[in-house]
């Protein structure tokens, strides 16, 4: 069955595959994006996309009007303080939900958290997503709803961790976090697949539901460099003070510069962080779904993609 989905963050990295998946599935997908750019881009996979924000009632009126699925996938990432991610990972989780209560029938809500929400108190950003969850499961009323928390998600367009999965292929591996941390991992064909799922079935509802590639026990850093294509002969440990007094001068400087950064002392306090491995017994007793892309089947699907 066609449906219609109301898409937030389409020209980011998991939205955009999303938009690909809901495309192929013959859903029609109506994305709110900022940029003629991109919209031009969505445009050429049949995704109808008009300019707006999250920040006007009148944008998410228009966004989600006769929609049966809306995803709110945008998410704040860069900054220095909790009013950088407010807007977006908050303020407009509260504008879709309470906009959505006002349709009749009401549609199914599916938000893309992250597990960094499990430790709010490591960062602005992690805090943020934690009160972006809090917000939806206090004002959804009755609206399905479901909360996907994913790991650290990999893919062929993704910025965070594609470079130091390119480093591997030149034998080089880097290692951001202590040797014991452990952390999960999921490619983004998977997180998409999970939101496919749910769509399909539309239960369980009112969930939060913590998804990964299915590795037990999450990776080290060792274990990592381990699952890939070629061997990694030259470890390289970041100290954690580096990390800290990059962090430190980044901050500095975007507040000369005026940018918002990615690398603060908020995000080294989450690189650092020892568990980030998901717990998805729940996940996988209530879902019909499970990944498909264990890491290094991922790792050679990104060496075959960057080598086109």
């Amino acid at each position: 069955m066609s449906l219609s989905v109301a898409l937030t963050g389409a020209s980011g990295f998991i939205g955009g595959v999303l938009a690909t998946h809901l495309r192929k599935k013959g859903h029609r997908v109506r994305a709110l994006i900022r940029s003629p750019a991109d919209q031009r881009s969505l445009e050429t996979i049949g995704v109808e996309s008009f300019l707006g924000t999250l920040e006007e009632p009148e944008s998410i009126g228009s966004l989600i009007q006769e929609c049966d699925v809306v995803i709110h996938c945008a998410g704040a990432i860069r900054g220095r303080h909790r009013q950088d991610f407010h807007k977006v990972n908050v303020e407009a989780v509260s504008l879709l939900s309470q906009t959505c209560r006002s349709l009749k029938p009401l549609p199914k809500f599916i938000l893309i958290s992250s597990l960094a929400a499990r430790e709010p108190s490591l960062s602005p950003y992690a805090w943020s997503k934690r009160e972006g969850e809090l917000t939806l499961i206090r004002e959804a009323g009755e609206l399905p709803w479901v909360i996907f928390r994913p790991p650290a998600v990999y893919g062929p367009q993704d910025q965070s961790l594609r470079p130091l999965f390119q480093l591997m292929r030149w034998g080089i591996g880097i290692r951001l976090s202590p040797q014991t941390s452990r952390f999960s991992l999921i490619h983004v064909e998977d997180v998409a697949g999970a939101v496919m799922c749910w769509i399909n079935k539309g239960k369980p509802e009112h969930h939060l539901l913590e998804i990964d590639d299915g590795f037990p026990g999450g990776y080290t850093w060792e274990e990592v460099f381990k699952s890939g294509p070629q061997t990694v002969r030259l470890r390289i440990p970041i100290p954690q003070r580096a990390l800290r007094m990059a962090a430190v001068l980044n901050e500095k400087t975007s507040a000369i510069l005026g940018y918002r950064p990615l690398l603060t002392e908020g995000k080294v306090a989450e690189l650092l962080h020892p568990d980030w491995v998901c717990d998805t017994r729940e996940t996988f007793h209530l879902m019909e779904w499970r990944p498909e892309i264990p890491l290094k089947t991922g790792l050679r699907q990104l060496q075959t993609s960057d080598s086109l």
